[in-house]
């Protein structure tokens, strides 16, 4: 009875577990109007068009990107089951996912969002697969963990490449070969390129052709042709001269070289090119459906995208549309990646987003006084900061709002502040036109400077190079994190810029990053730094105000 029990619980936890596999392959990713959502094999929505970018289903959970442009996960019903809180994440895989929080270290977690452990010394690390994830250290070598966060192959290869089976290509000084998951060498790196094992087989080259060898590296399709693809179904891609056809396990044509593109065959048919068009032909070349699309990817299942008129359809085995033309762009699956062995190129990854930026922090707010920054107020005028030790030799008005001044300071080894700009309230210059007195002959144009406007917000243009390069959003944060312990506030945040508006000519800041650049914005009261951030991508010197004088009034402007 026992037994029965037990049997009966395996036999419903793997019906459940197909059905969520029946489900994951239905589902796929189209985008319309700018949004992500997903449809089933009827082109129905089965998730509406709402996130930002949006991937395939695996392990019952998809990596979509939110509007506020921040990573969670969605189970089958489109509902978060992880928040979107993340800066990057990988896809599920072996029911784990990498993550990065702004500023944070790689995360991995479980489907419930629990935190396994954390990799605080890799720069960056991709999904898992076969049990492992490669990584690379700081000093840009690669190796591998495993699923507890053990390394088990050490950093030592000049590039690697994820598990595909029982082998992982590596790179060792510019010539490439395989290990086996006990980290050692099973193939030596000799070839100048080489692909994943696909049906006891893989593509290398040897710097001018491309063949085939064996799972122990031996020669069994001599290097002979210009490119080359994976055996799949029986049948691998070839291509001689301009042209591609396909050869059987021994190395010889089944379909003679004759179309301008050639793809694996997946579900009996494989996408050609001929010409402008893309068509499909079965296993013995001939076609099944005509070439007539812009574009066409391998059949998923019994339908397959193609591309008309600029938007996405699917169509059957028979050429007919299942789905009219109307997605502005799809995914494929992981599989199709593999398939044509671009999975390769590190697609699938997240990067160390941390950086200990308190030095230049600590350094920086020294700045911060009460009502006063830098030294300056909301009562600062143009005179002041003209005649400033510092600001004032370099000073130089951009347009009639702003000045700015190229000084380095607050120097650390990989931060600088290398532009400060100092916005007014009104404009500090006029355009005149200066005529001649007597003769009344135009004579030029010159500004006239009003020294007496008012300084409304200050705008630090950081420098980031050598650790903190590509870390701006970790510095951004480790900035937000001052402002909130100093003012006892908590910013807000919107597309990649944190704020914090105060009225009574409180100090208001801002900083507006991305990975590679950091603008911080220091306002004296709300209103004005509401007016710097909705200005933010506006040129103010397409309006100049300009007076037309007399030499003798001219005289009394200046």
């Amino acid at each position: 009875m026992r037994n029965t029990f037990f049997l009966a619980l395996v036999l419903i936890a793997g019906l459940l577990v197909s059905c969520i596999k029946s489900k994951e392959e239905t589902l796929i990713p189209v985008k319309s109007s700018d949004k992500w959502g997903y449809i089933n094999h009827k082109g129905e929505y089965v998730i509406n068009p709402q996130f930002s970018d949006a991937g395939f289903f695996q392990d019952g959970l998809a990596k979509v990107k939110s509007s506020n442009g921040k990573i969670g996960y969605i189970n089958l019903e489109g509902q978060y089951e992880i928040a979107a809180t993340y800066k990057e994440g990988t896809p599920f895989r072996e029911g784990l996912a990498f993550v990065v929080s702004e500023g944070g270290y790689p995360t991995c977690i479980d489907k419930q969002g629990n935190i396994k452990f954390v990799l605080k010394e890799v720069e960056r690390i991709t999904s898992f697969r076969e049990g492992l994830a490669v990584f690379i250290d700081k000093e840009d070598k690669f190796g591998f963990v495993d699923k507890t966060g053990k390394i088990v192959i050490n950093a030592q290869f000049d590039k690697a490449f994820s598990f595909y089976g029982d082998f992982a290509i590596v790179e060792q000084k510019g010539k490439f070969g395989y290990i086996g998951k006990a980290g050692k060498i099973v193939i030596n790196p000799q070839f100048k390129s080489v692909q994943n094992f696909r049906e006891n087989k893989a593509v290398f080259s040897d710097g001018k052709k491309r063949g085939y060898i064996d799972p122990k590296g031996a020669y069994i399709i001599n290097p002979q042709f210009d490119a080359a693809k994976p055996f799949s179904e029986g049948l691998a891609a070839v291509q001689q001269g301009d042209l591609w056809g396909y050869i059987n396990s021994e190395g010889k044509l089944e379909i003679n070289p004759q179309f301008d593109e050639a793809l694996s065959f997946k579900n009996g048919l494989a996408v050609v090119k001929q010409g402008d068009s893309y068509g499909y032909i079965n296993e013995k070349g001939k076609y099944e459906i005509n070439p007539q699309f812009e574009s066409a990817l391998h059949f998923y299942s019994d339908i397959a995208a193609v591309q008309s008129s600029d938007k996405w359809g699917f169509v059957d085995k028979k050429g007919k549309y299942v789905i009219n033309p109307q997605f502005d762009d799809i995914k494929i699956n992981e599989e199709i990646y593999l398939l044509e062995a671009i999975y390769r190129d590190w697609s699938d990854y997240v990067k160390n987003d941390y950086y200990d930026a308190s030095k230049f922090v600590n350094q920086f707010f020294k700045k911060d006084s009460n009502n006063s920054f830098d030294g300056f107020t909301s009562t600062t005028t143009l005179n002041q900061i003209a005649n400033h030790k510092y600001y004032g030799d370099d000073l130089n008005a951009s347009n009639k709002y702003r000045a700015d001044c190229i000084y380095y300071s607050d120097k650390q080894d990989d931060i600088s502040i290398y532009k400060t700009s100092f916005h007014f309230t009104s404009p500090i210059y006029k355009i005149v036109k200066k005529y001649n007195d007597y003769w009344g002959y135009y004579e030029g144009e010159s500004k006239v400077y009003d020294f007496t406007a008012k300084l409304k917000a200050i705008e630090y243009q950081f420098r980031l190079k050598g650790k903190a390069y590509n870390k701006g959003s970790a510095i951004a944060n480790a900035l937000k994190t001052e402002i909130e312990k100093r003012h006892q506030l908590k910013m807000e945040i919107k597309n990649d810029t944190y704020y914090i508006l105060q009225n009574d000519e409180k100090l208001s800041f801002a900083i507006i990053y991305d990975s590679e650049s950091v603008l911080f914005y220091t306002g004296f009261g709300k209103e004005k730094l509401q007016d710097i951030l909705s200005d933010y991508n506006e040129d103010y010197s397409d309006e100049e105000y300009t007076e037309e004088y007399t030499e003798e009034e001219y005289e009394v402007a200046e």
